[in-house]
């Protein structure tokens, strides 16, 4: 199967256009992520606060507090300390570098680390949205290219893209860079960047893998203009420096801690624990009975995680036929990692702004159904406005 790609203008002004709509598209994004400042600043500020937050004090700028939440305060301290790990109890060795590095070197200007931090995702957050403009570009009409990008914006989880002090934006950002440098046959620069996923992120893995399986199906494809012989393989193989991130970090706890996975091994202090247990999801349904006794934000966040794992799934088949084996298998491992490594689907609404091939495909169905499209983009806006003021205001969404 071969990914479908929109054939490219043969002049200077089709570039030039497409130039002109990718830096649109992060003026959008600015835009959006200007309001929200605004909404974080005053939820977390004027309004009520629940009071049981986790992270250490914020120290900086009053009105970007509402952005550092919950694991925010971990990847501080270790972009102002370092790791340490003490087993059996919740230590720092449980989060991946990348974002906590990036941090630490833009401390160095600003002197604060979740200022630093807030600055790496929002400049993370811009650099994914042109990245993913230009990916849908070559794929897609202008149209669906609109849709599927406003639909990844406006997506009520979003926020984390925005200016949480969270590494997804940096994930995202990279994930969808080595595609793009790859598809611009710069496969080892595609790993270079690849491996900065997998050091972003536990689910960084399956990068690895989607990237080998894309550059295979790369190099059985014809020329662009369907003249030139398939590529040798070996072109494609700079794609497997993208396992350099995973492996400097577990080599860093073998060398530190003596255990290569104390990652994997620290997930216990959360009662984050693999097995039969997690993989059917035993807590989730046990927390269903609950569901009864919480007020009405925890249980719509809560069952939320679920019903969008579920739909992204359904999204998958129709990546494959879109684009290819590669971006198939990419979406499809990129939601079941983390969906069966979770004990209650948790987390899950945040981890699927990483499957940005389902974006596409959903975006696509929803440029054909204006009507549809009428009411989710409002819904999913208003959604993301209210999300990030739950979380500015210390609720623990995902």
């Amino acid at each position: 199967m071969r990914s479908e790609h929109k054939p490219a203008g043969p002049g200077g002004a089709d570039r030039d256009e497409a130039r002109h709509d990718g830096r649109r598209a992060v003026l959008v994004f600015l835009g959006i992520a200007a309001a929200l400042f605004v909404v974080s600043a005053v939820s977390s500020i004027w309004l009520s606060h629940p009071g049981d937050q986790v992270i250490p004090p914020f120290h900086g700028w009053r009105w970007l507090q509402g952005w550092a939440e919950w694991d925010s305060g971990w990847y501080a301290a270790i972009a102002q300390g370092g790791y340490g790990y003490i087993p059996g109890h919740q230590s720092t060795i449980a989060f991946f570098p990348t974002y906590p590095l990036m941090m630490r070197a833009v401390a160095v200007a600003v002197r604060n680390a979740y200022v630093a931090g807030v600055l790496v995702t929002v400049a993370s957050g811009a650099a994914a949205t042109r990245l993913f403009h230009g990916w849908l570009s070559e794929r897609m009409t202008p149209h669906q290219a609109r849709s599927a990008l406003g639909l990844l914006l406006l997506y009520p989880y979003a926020f984390f893209l925005y200016g949480a002090v969270y590494p997804t934006a940096l994930f995202v950002m990279t994930l969808v860079g080595a595609f793009v440098l790859l598809e611009h046959d710069h496969p080892w620069l595609a790993g270079l960047v690849g491996a900065l996923a997998t050091a972003a992120r536990p689910t960084g893995v399956v990068l690895i893998v989607a990237l080998a399986v894309r550059a295979y199906e790369r190099s059985r494809e014809p020329g662009r203009q369907g003249m030139a012989p398939a590529r040798p393989v070996w072109r494609e193989a700079g794609v497997l420096l993208s396992v350099l991130g995973l492996g400097a970090f577990c080599f860093y706890q073998w060398r530190r801690f003596g255990d290569p996975f104390a990652f994997i091994t620290v997930q216990s202090a959360w009662g984050q624990e693999s097995g039969l247990h997690t993989w059917l999801k035993v807590r989730f349904f046990q927390d269903l009975a609950t569901l009864p006794h919480r007020n009405l934000l925890a249980s719509l966040t809560y069952l939320a995680h679920p019903i969008l794992t579920v739909g992204a799934l359904a999204l998958v088949p129709r990546v494959f036929r879109r684009f290819g084996y590669g971006y198939g298998t990419y979406a499809l491992l990129m939601i079941l990692v983390p969906a069966l490594s979770t004990k209650n689907f948790f987390g899950m609404s945040r981890y699927l702004l990483a499957a940005f091939p389902c974006f596409a495909v959903a975006g696509e169905l929803l440029a054909e159904r204006p009507r549809l499209a009428a009411f989710v983009y409002p819904a999913a806006g208003l959604g993301l406005v209210a999300l990030t003021a739950a979380y500015s205001q210390g609720y623990y969404l995902s």
